[in-house]
């Protein structure tokens, strides 16, 4: 039973409609880190239409921006996390921490029965 180990997929939900998972979490903190959608889809292993996408899915969801972005071109674009983005970001951290956290010490209390 050593061998054995529990495995973890969260995500969140808005009126029962799927808003965020743990890559879109990787995807946000890349854009925060990068300060680029594309660098930030780079890190997560997305094309740049697939994180256009699924932003544009996620704000549908939300009812809001999730970034703020600037045009490229000589002075160089940019993209950076709303507030709202920021919220989601420490609310869905903390929360997997937590969740992870339970459940593995539930895990550990079972197998050793």
């Amino acid at each position: 039973m050593s061998q054995l180990q529990p495995r973890h997929k969260l995500w969140l939900t808005w009126k029962g409609r799927f808003l965020m998972g743990p890559r879109y979490l990787r995807f946000l903190e890349a854009v925060d880190e990068t300060g680029t959608i594309r660098a930030a889809g780079q890190e997560v292993g997305w094309s740049y239409r697939t994180c256009l996408n699924r932003l544009r899915e996620m704000e549908r969801v939300l009812g809001e921006k999730v970034l703020a972005t600037k045009r490229g071109g000589v002075s160089r674009g940019g993209a950076r996390l709303t507030p709202a983005a920021r919220r989601l970001v420490k609310l869905f951290t903390s929360w997997r921490s937590a969740a992870i956290r339970a459940s593995d010490a539930a895990f550990r209390k079972l197998v050793r029965r």
